[in-house]
């Protein structure tokens, strides 16, 4: 005879996943609506510069966005593949950017990671790819991005290389988008590393696997 006590417990927790699925599907319903109004008022803004600033704002929106897309749920654990995400904001990216003559290679292990540490890991990808199409490549420069997601033995490294003009000679490393970058690795408790490439600029964040890195 099967125990009313338990029975009980798992409709309980049944019906509490199902609310945390409403409330996700709720969530990327809305973040998808705010994308859409800042690239309306973006076309509409008559200044550059600020035309540019909201795109830039619309892009992580919809990162942001995309990394909601991704979270599956499993034994009522939110998990993200970290390959599925990042080709779809790297799609996004480049078709928006529209460059001709820049390619970008992906070169992706299979790494899974706690829901929560989606949003964080997507704007990481979107800031990386995206400083790289906005600035390694000027005057119609032509070029390579490489993606690249390698899991290590405490987690996985996230790396964005390009073989554009890369950084000025002794040049502290600028930038919003930088930033971001370094908020964003600081959040999952990772390292951030850039460096010369020879040609060109190479970002790459190690983070760990840690169920609690998205709480700092």
């Amino acid at each position: 005879m099967a125990d009313p006590n338990t029975d009980s417990a798992e409709r309980a927790l049944e019906r509490q996943a199902e609310r945390a699925r409403e409330v996700e599907h709720r969530v990327k319903n809305t973040l998808q609506l705010i994308s859409s109004i800042v690239l309306l008022q973006g076309r509409r803004a008559a200044d550059e510069a600020a035309r540019q600033a909201l795109k830039a704002v619309q892009q992580r929106v919809a990162a942001v966005s995309v990394a909601h897309r991704h979270v599956t749920w499993t034994d009522e654990a939110e998990q993200v593949e970290v390959a599925a995400l990042v080709r779809e904001i790297v799609g996004d990216l480049a078709g928006s950017a529209g460059r001709e003559g820049v390619d970008i290679d992906l070169d992706l292990d299979a790494v899974t990671i706690p829901g929560r540490q989606g949003a964080p890991v997507a704007l990481l990808v979107s800031e990386m790819v995206g400083n790289a199409l906005r600035h390694a490549y000027p005057n119609g420069r032509q070029g390579r991005i490489k993606v690249t997601v390698r899991r290590t033995a405490t987690g996985f490294d996230l790396t964005v290389s390009d073989d554009g003009v890369g950084m000025t000679p002794g040049a502290p490393p600028t930038g919003f988008g930088l930033t971001v970058v370094q908020l964003m690795a600081q959040q999952l408790r990772g390292r951030l590393d850039t460096s010369a490439a020879q040609p060109g600029l190479r970002l790459s964040v190690s983070v760990p696997m840690d169920t609690d890195a998205s709480r700092a």
